[in-house]
């Protein structure tokens, strides 16, 4: 069986929506042997804003330029909307990524609501994973939130956890997609760790396993400590910020990878297509 190699890539490109950024270095290699062309895969982790640039602007092509123009092959993306609300004009977000990037996709809902008008589709905001490799199966598991479309602040039990394994040259690996909650304090964060891990745990120890995420919280922030127990950050604690995308100052979105893993490089795409920066690695996962 050949060997994979995973990347998770971030490119300073050349257009107007780009913009000038950080990089940042992995411990096992240098940011600058992150680029095309390439022969390796390449995946991102990737908030959107709901089609929406810094400046809350609605620009949903723009977001698949930005995932384009990397040359990204599996893409996990946060604050996706189908037929939400007029500030993504009602639009199918999934669809017109997947069928604009030609890649399949799993959307994984954290809130279906009802139509905004009878015989209008439901509305639904989540998560998504895109992927130009096959799909061996997807689970859209459930976690502790606090909901933003119920009265009650108390935590309860959401879907919008997706679990995609993607098959890369023979190889099933495990990608996660995560969005952990935005509030100031920790607790539900830390009971939203406690369950990715427990997930994670379940998982064959010898499975390649990826965490793709705007986790809310640095890598050094206590709730996180289990996390990095299983996993490993890409960027080794070290990355460049990724918020606020026009002068980003603390890195939210994180990649974190299974101990077998290689890392090679990791930085980010500088652009304004979101108030969030892509966020990108390059990794050799064994067979």
């Amino acid at each position: 069986m050949l060997r994979a190699t995973v990347i998770v890539l971030s490119l300073l490109l050349a257009a107007p929506e780009f913009l000038p950024a950080p990089q940042s270095t992995g411990a096992a290699g240098s940011a600058a042997g992150c680029g095309l062309p390439s022969p390796h895969l390449r995946i991102m982790q990737y908030n959107i804003h709901s089609g929406r640039d810094s400046r809350g602007r609605l620009h949903p092509r723009r977001t698949a330029s930005v995932i384009e123009r990397a040359g990204a092959e599996v893409v996990a993306l946060q604050e996706v909307d189908v037929h939400w609300s007029r500030r993504s004009a009602w639009r199918d977000q999934v669809e017109m990524l997947a069928s604009r990037l030609g890649m399949s996709v799993f959307f994984a809902p954290i809130y279906t609501l009802p139509p905004s008008r009878p015989g209008y589709p439901k509305r639904r905001f989540g998560l998504a994973v895109l992927s130009e490799h096959p799909l061996l199966a997807t689970t859209n598991h459930r976690m502790t939130r606090r909901s933003t479309q119920h009265p009650s602040d108390s935590p309860v039990r959401l879907p919008g956890f997706p679990e995609v394994v993607v098959d890369i040259d023979g190889t099933a690996v495990h990608v996660y997609a995560a969005h952990l909650d935005y509030r100031k304090s920790p607790r539900t964060r830390r009971i939203q760790v406690r369950e990715i891990v427990a997930l994670l745990d379940r998982d064959e120890p010898s499975a390649p396993r990826l965490l793709l995420g705007d986790l809310n919280a640095t890598s050094r922030a206590p709730e996180l400590v289990p996390l990095w127990k299983r996993l490993r950050d890409a960027a080794g604690h070290t990355g460049a910020p990724t918020y606020p995308a026009q002068r980003p100052r603390v890195r939210l979105d994180h990649i974190a990878v299974s101990r077998e893993t290689e890392v090679v490089c990791s930085t980010t795409v500088a652009s304004a297509a979101s108030d969030h920066l892509p966020v990108v690695a390059e990794l050799r996962i064994p067979s």
